[in-house]
């Protein structure tokens, strides 16, 4: 009887101490995860996510990451959309940081070089082509961050 006792004792122990070494390894295995965290996107990230967004047609995302201060109202939303819907493509060529002696931790610039493709009838806009030539186009990307702290697009320039 006593050999069942102490092999039972055993094997309770074994299972205790199994028990606690794996919940103090889940333990420290959470702890570096809480220390290290996930990096919020750089404004080049944003850029680009922005641009390929427009070019794979997924206009309202982004237009979603614009400024409120670009998109302060529907009309607004429609009418960029107007204009990103009349590129077939566009795509980042060359991506450079402008001036960034004068950044901020809350406003950055970027000189990005863009290849387009412009649909035909975006001819007969109102601006043809509403400013896009086909090829390369240089624009300067103005980048903010809003009241969370993310960055939005909060200006595309022709010039610096």
């Amino acid at each position: 009887m006593s050999k069942i006792f102490y092999c039972t004792l055993f094997i309770i122990c074994v299972i205790i101490v199994g028990i606690n070494v794996t919940s103090t390894s889940i333990m420290a295995s959470q702890e570096k995860i809480n220390k290290s965290q996930v990096p919020f996107p750089t404004g080049e990230d944003v850029v680009r996510l922005y641009f390929n967004l427009i070019n794979e047609k997924r206009i309202p995302e982004a237009i979603g990451m614009m400024h409120s201060s670009m998109v302060p109202d529907d009309t607004s939303k429609q009418q960029w959309g107007v204009q990103f819907n009349s590129l077939a493509s566009v795509s980042v060529i060359k991506f450079e940081p402008f001036h960034k002696k004068e950044w901020t931790r809350a406003k950055n610039v970027y000189k990005v070089v863009l290849k387009v493709k412009v649909k035909p009838e975006a001819v007969n806009a109102p601006i043809p082509n509403y400013g896009w030539e086909n090829g390369e186009n240089i624009r300067w990307i103005h980048i903010q961050k809003d009241k969370k702290g993310l960055w939005k697009i909060s200006q595309i320039a022709t010039g610096p």
